[in-house]
């Protein structure tokens, strides 16, 4: 009986075990640097806003683990995006996917590259939707 009980445990042991989410932290570099936001689009609304670059400037510090928006738009645009201010920001993975949390909140999942980094907010890790924007900033 003894037995039983001790395999019927580790095999719980190992489906509990088996059974985790790939949550990993640590790719704020993926982010570093200065970007500059150059085109919000989608929303309720179904905007698509152009910005001139250096209007709207988000600097990611990796080694601080911030985020300063300096957001001097002036526009009626219904978003801008970040106001103002110093955030702490993350890079979470879960996968081949990434997404950025800012003051511990999701924002949404993001695609970057040497000179783009696109920020959808319709793609959580929860899943996906339909009404938020996509932030597109350069360098």
């Amino acid at each position: 009986m003894k037995v039983r009980g001790l395999i019927l445990y580790l095999g719980f042991m190992l489906i509990l075990l088996g059974c985790t989410k790939e949550n990993t932290h640590g790719n704020d570099n993926l982010v570093n640097g200065s970007w500059n936001l150059t085109n919000i689009s989608g929303g309720f609304a179904g905007i698509d806003d152009d910005f001139l670059k250096g209007k709207i400037v988000w600097k990611f510090d990796s080694k601080g683990e911030t985020l300063v928006v300096v957001n001097n738009d002036e526009s009626n645009s219904i978003y801008n995006g970040l106001p103002t201010g110093t955030y702490t920001y993350s890079v979470l993975q879960e996968k081949d996917k990434f997404y950025l949390l800012v003051n511990d909140k999701e924002m949404g999942g993001i695609l970057v590259d040497e000179t783009k980094l696109v920020l959808d907010q319709n793609s959580t890790t929860s899943g996906s939707g339909a009404d938020g924007f996509v932030l597109v900033l350069e360098r």
